[in-house]
C-alpha cells in the first residue's frame, strides 16, 4: 500500500527530502508556492500531485508531512497541517522564535514528532553512541569539533535563500553549526552553559556570521566542550572527537567512519565507509520516520530534543551579541 508523505517546501532541502522519500517507496506530493520551482520538480521527479499552498494541501490526508521551509514559517506550517497528518517531520532549526516553542508543543500534542538532525541517522554516529552506552573510553570528558566548507560552491543560491537573514534561520549558527550543537548534546549529554564567539568574515553578499567558536559544559558540567566552524574553507570536512579516562573516539564525517585509539595503541584504527553519500542519511532519515509514525521505535530526535537544541541556538546568538555566559 503505498505510503502518501507531503514536502512542504520546494528548496535544496525540500528536494532532497522529496528525492529520497520516492527513494523508499513513498509516494511523495509537493506543496510550493513558486510555480516555476513547483513546475519544476514535478517534471524532474514525476510528482502527480502538487499543491501552491499549505491551505489547499491540508485538506488531503497524509501518512506523513515534511516541513521543509524557512525556519520562521515552521511554526504556522505545522498549524496549518496537522490536523490532516498523525506525523510530522520538521527541518532543523525548529523554529527561530522562543514564543513559538510552547506553539509547536501545543500544535504536536497526541502527533509523532522528529526532528531533522540528519547526523544523528549517519552509521558512525549510531556506532559511537553504542561504544559510548558501553563505556569502552571509561569516563567521558571532552569533546572537539571542527568544521567547515566552501558554502558559496556548495549552495551558490544562499544569497537569495532563508540563509540570509536571522529571522528566517539564516546564518551559521542556526544554518551548520546547530547540527554540531545537537551532536554534541547526542552523544555527550545536555549542554549546561554556553559562550559564543561568532563573525561575518567572507561569505559574500551577506551580513549574517559565517564563523563560529563555541565553548561550553555538558553532562552536568563534566564535559568540557569546543565547537570550530567557518563557512568558507576549501575543504568539507567534519571532525569530531571524543576523550575519554581510557582512550578516544572519532568520527570524520566527510569520510563516513568512525575511528578509536585506546591508551597503549600506537594508531588510529578506523571503520571502513559506512555510508556512501548524504542522501543515505536522508533515506535512513525517512525510514526511521515512518517507523516512528507507527510506534514501532521512537523518533531518533524527539520535539524535546529540538526544543533542547534550539534553546543552545538561541543562547549561542544572544552570547554572540553580548558577549555573555550564557546558561541553557
Amino acid at each position: 500500500m503505498p505510503l502518501d508523505v507531503l514536502v512542504v517546501g520546494g528548496g535544496s532541502i525540500g528536494e532532497r527530502h522529496l528525492r529520497c522519500f520516492q527513494g523508499i517507496g513513498c509516494t511523495v506530493a509537493l506543496c510550493e508556492t513558486n510555480a516555476a520551482r513547483r513546475q519544476e520538480l514535478a517534471e524532474r521527479y514525476k510528482v502527480e500531485r502538487t499543491f501552491d499552498s499549505v491551505e489547499s494541501a491540508a485538506r488531503e490526508t497524509w501518512y506523513g508531512v515534511v516541513i521543509a521551509t524557512p525556519a520562521n514559517l515552521h511554526a504556522d506550517h505545522a498549524a496549518a497541517l496537522a490536523g490532516s497528518t498523525e506525523a510530522l517531520l520538521i527541518e532543523k532549526p525548529l523554529c527561530t522564535l522562543p514564543e513559538d516553542i510552547e506553539r509547536l508543543r501545543s500544535i504536536s500534542q497526541g502527533k509523532m514528532v522528529q526532528v531533522a538532525y540528519v547526523l544523528r541517522h549517519h552509521p558512525a554516529t549510531q556506532h559511537v553512541r553504542q561504544l559510548l552506552e558501553e563505556n569502552v573510553i571509561g569516563t567521558l570528558r571532552q569533546v572537539t569539533v571542527t568544521a567547515g566548507q566552501n558554502f558559496a560552491s556548495l549552495r551558490p543560491a544562499y544569497r537569495d535563500t532563508y540563509y540570509k537573514f536571522h529571522e528566517s534561520g539564516g546564518g551559521a549558527v542556526q544554518d551548520a553549526a546547530t547540527h554540531l550543537f545537537d551532536m554534541v548534546q547526542y552523544l555527550a549529554g545536555p549542554l549546561n552553559w554556553i559562550f559564543c564567539d561568532y563573525a561575518h568574515q567572507e561569505v559574500a553578499d551577506v551580513e549574517v556570521e559565517d564563523t563560529v567558536h563555541l565553548i561550553g559544559r555538558a553532562a552536568g558540567e563534566r564535559v568540557l566542550v569546543s565547537i570550530a566552524l567557518n563557512q568558507f574553507m576549501a575543504p568539507n570536512e567534519t571532525h569530531l572527537q571524543l576523550n575519554g579516562s581510557r582512550g578516544s573516539l572519532a568520527i570524520r564525517f566527510h569520510e563516513h567512519r568512525a575511528g578509536m585509539f585506546m591508551h597503549g595503541d600506537s594508531d588510529w584504527t578506523w571503520t571502513e565507509p559506512l555510508a556512501a553519500e548524504r542522501d543515505d542519511l536522508f533515506r535512513e532519515q525517512a525510514q526511521s520516520f515512518l517507523s516512528a509514525a507507527i510506534g514501532q521505535q521512537p523518533p531518533v530526535c524527539s520535539l524535546d530534543d529540538g526544543i533542547r537544541t534550539l534553546k543552545v541556538n538561541l543562547a549561542a546568538l544572544r552570547s554572540g551579541q553580548r558577549r555573555t555566559v550564557e546558561a541553557i
